[in-house]
C-alpha cells in the first residue's frame, strides 16, 4: 500500500475525501464501542511497532501504535480479519493486552510507513562527522559556531539541529547539554567547566521537534510527556565514542531535556593529573594499602566524585584481584574490571544488586553511590569481611560523612571499625595562563591564619608576593579560566578517631582534634595551596568553596 503523505501537497478533493474516511472511521468506532485514533497525527510508539511486523500489518490491516507496560493499543480499519484476529491471540499468549482501535485507512497507510523509519530497527543513533577537533580549536571558536547555528535553526530539521548541537558541545568539551524551556520556547545551554553558557534559542515549534527527536534517539516513548524518562544516545565523533545520557522532566509547555556527556575514550588520569598534592595523594595509598574497609569520597553531584573513585579502582587493579563495580552509569570502561550497572526499570537497584555482587567473589568493590540505609548495610558489611569498599556518599564535608552516616541510620558501632580514610572534594577552575594579571593580595587576617598554618604543614611552600587574578582573553572565552582541577580535604581513619566515632562524639570535636593532632588541611586550605601555587584564583575558591 502506498498514500500520498505531504498533506501540504495534498489537492483539496484529496483533503474533502480523507476527511471523509476519517469520518467514516468515527461512526464505524461509534458504532463498535470502540475508542477511534487519527494515525496521522499521532505519535507512533516504536517499541509497539516492533511487536508485528510490516508484513503482517499490512496483510493483516492492523497497527499497534503504543504500548504501555503490557497493554497494546492495536489499531485497525474495516472488518477485522482472521489474520489480524490470530496475531493479537499470539501476543496475548505471550502475556500482552490487546485494546483494539478504530482508524481510517489512509491514517493507518501513512502510520505504515512509520516501519522504514531507521529509529525502528535500533533505539539509538551513531552520528559520524569530518570535523577535526585540534587543541586550537578552543572554545570561543564553538561558541562562535553556535552563533552561526542561530541563523539556520528554524530552517534545519530537527535531526541536522539535534546533531549540529550535539556535536558543538562535544568539540566544547561540554559535560552536560541542558533543553531548558522559557516563555517562548527552549533555551539550550551547556556546561564547560563547571558554568553555564547559553548557547542557542528555539521557537517551541522548533524545540518540540527536537525534544521529540532526542526520545526517539534515546530510546524513550516520544507520546509520553507526563512523567520523567531516562535514556541514552551513542555518537561516535572522530573515532571516540561518546554517550549522552539523556533525561527528560515534565514542564507544562514542553519537557525539560539534560544530556550528560561521557566520554569514553579520557581515560583514567593520575591522582595528581586530578589535582591532589602529594599530602592528599600519601593518604589515598595508605587508605587503599590496608586491602579492607570502606574508602569514602564525598561533594556535591559534579564534583568529581566519581572520577576519583575510577583513579582509586585504576590503582588497585591487578591480576591476583578480582574487581567488580555497581554503576549509575558506568562512565569509564576498564580492562579486567566486571562493570554493572543498575537499572532501577528493570528492579535492579544497588541495594539487590550489591547481594548479588558480593557472589562474585570479589576482593575489591566499587559501588556508585550510597543512597539507602540497605547499601550502607551491605557496604559495611562486605568491609568487615575482608573486602576493600570504595563508595561515594553526599556530604558537605569529610567529618561529615560520618555524620551523613549516622542519619542514615548506620551504628557507630559499624563505622568505626570500618572506615578506612573519607575524602571529600570540589572542582575549582584552573586560571589561564594566557591572560592571568599577577597581583598583590587583599590583606586578610584569616587568609593570613591559613597561610601560617600551611606553613607549618608543608615548610617547603613557596608563599609568593603575588598570586593570580583571572582577566580573559579568546583562548579561554573571555572566561579567564580553563579547564578543572580538584581541591580536597581528607583524613585517614587512626585509633583516635575510631574512638571517637564509637563514643558518639560530635563532628566539631572530631574536626579540632584533625586540626590540632594531625596535618589535616580542610577543603578552604586546599584551595588556598591552589592559589599560591597558580593554579587558580582566590575569587574561584570562594566562589566554589566559600569562606574559610
Amino acid at each position: 500500500m502506498t498514500s500520498d503523505t505531504n498533506i501540504g501537497n495534498s489537492s483539496p478533493l484529496d483533503l474533502v475525501n480523507r476527511e471523509m474516511s476519517e469520518n467514516q472511521a468515527k461512526q464505524h468506532a461509534v458504532d463498535a464501542g470502540l475508542p477511534y485514533v487519527d494515525l496521522r497525527h499521532y505519535a507512533i510508539d516504536f517499541d509497539a511497532l516492533r511487536l508485528v511486523s510490516k508484513e503482517q500489518a499490512d496483510e493483516a490491516h492492523i497497527l499497534p501504535f503504543d504500548l504501555i507496560s503490557k497493554k497494546i493499543h492495536m489499531a485497525f480499519f474495516g472488518t477485522r480479519s482472521a489474520l489480524a484476529e490470530k496475531i493479537a491471540s499470539d501476543l496475548e499468549a505471550e502475556g500482552y493486552e490487546i485494546a483494539w482501535t478504530v482508524c481510517a485507512m489512509e491514517g493507518f497507510e501513512f502510520a505504515l510507513e512509520q516501519y522504514d523509519s531507521p529509529m525502528l530497527k535500533k533505539h539509538a543513533i551513531e552520528i559520524s562527522t569530518e570535523t577535526e577537533e585540534t587543541e586550537s580549536q578552543e572554545l570561543t571558536a564553538h561558541l562562535q559556531d553556535f552563533e552561526k547555528l542561530k541563523d539556520k535553526a528554524e530552517t534545519l530539521s530537527p535531526q541536522e539541529l539535534l546533531n549540529q548541537i550535539e556535536l558543538l558541545s562535544v568539540g566544547a568539551q561540554a559535560s552536560d547539554i541542558h533543553f531548558q524551556p522559557t516563555d517562548d520556547g527552549v533555551e539550550v545551554r551547556i556546561r564547560v567547566d563547571g558554568v553555564l553558557h547559553d548557547v542557542l534559542s528555539m521557537s517551541q515549534k522548533v524545540a518540540h521537534g527536537v525534544v521529540m527527536r532526542i526520545k526517539y534517539d534515546a530510546g524513550m516513548k516520544a507520546n509520553i510527556t507526563a512523567v520523567p524518562q531516562d535514556g541514552v544516545i551513542h555518537m561516535e565523533v572522530n573515532g571516540r565514542s561518546i554517550e549522552l545520557r539523556t533525561s527528560t522532566l515534565p514542564t507544562p509547555k514542553i519537557e525539560s531535556v539534560v544530556m550528560r556527556v561521557l566520554d569514553a575514550s579520557r581515560g583514567i588520569m593520575s591522582f595528581s593529573e586530578l589535582g591532589f598534592v602529594e599530602h592528599n595523594e600519601k593518604k589515598i595509598i595508605t587508605a587503599l594499602s590496608r586491602h579492607n574497609g570502606i574508602v569514602l569520597v564525598t561533594g556535591p553531584t559534579g564534583s568529581g566524585k566519581t572520577t576519583t573513585l575510577y583513579s582509586m579502582l585504576a590503582e588497585l587493579n591487578s591480576p591476583e584481584r578480582k574487581l567488580v563495580t555497581l554503576e549509575d552509569p558506568i562512565e569509564y570502561h576498564l580492562d579486567g574490571v566486571s562493570q554493572s550497572q543498575v537499572d532501577e526499570s528493570q528492579h535492579y537497584d544497588f541495594d539487590n544488586g550489591f547481594k548479588s555482587l558480593l557472589r562474585h567473589d570479589p576482593d575489591v568493590i566499587l559501588v556508585g553511590e550510597v543512597r539507602t540505609l540497605p547499601t550502607a548495610k551491605l557496604a559495611f558489611e562486605a568491609a568487615l569481611t575482608g573486602h576493600t569498599v570504595l563508595t561515594s556518599l553526599h556530604a558537605n564535608s569529610a567529618v561529615g560523612a560520618i555524620s551523613r552516616l549516622r542519619n542514615l541510620g548506620v551504628e557507630n558501632s559499624n563505622i568505626a571499625p570500618t572506615i578506612s580514610a573519607v575524602f571529600a572534594q570540589r572542582l575549582v577552575r584552573r586560571v589561564c595562563k594566557d591572560c592571568c594579571k599577577q597581583v598583590v593580595p587583599a590583606s586578610d587576617p584569616e587568609v593570613g591564619k591559613a597561610v601560617e598554618r600551611l606553613k607549618k604543614i608543608f615548610p617547603e611552600q613557596k608563599i609568593p608576593e603575588k598570586i593570580a587574578e583571572a582577566q580573559g582573553c579568546d583562548k579561554c572565552s573571555q572566561t579567564g579560566y580553563m579547564g578543572q582541577i580538584a581541591v580536597c580535604e581528607a583524613f585517614v581513619v587512626d585509633e583516635n578517631v575510631r574512638k571517637m566515632i564509637l563514643d558518639g562524639v560530635f563532628e566539631t570535636d572530631i574536626v579540632n582534634y584533625l586540626r590540632e593532632k594531625t596535618d589535616f588541611v580542610s577543603l578552604w586550605e586546599d584551595g588556598l595551596l591552589k592559589v599560591l601555587s597558580g593554579d587558580t584564583t582566590m575569587d574561584e575558591v570562594r566562589r566554589v568553596i566559600g569562606v574559610y
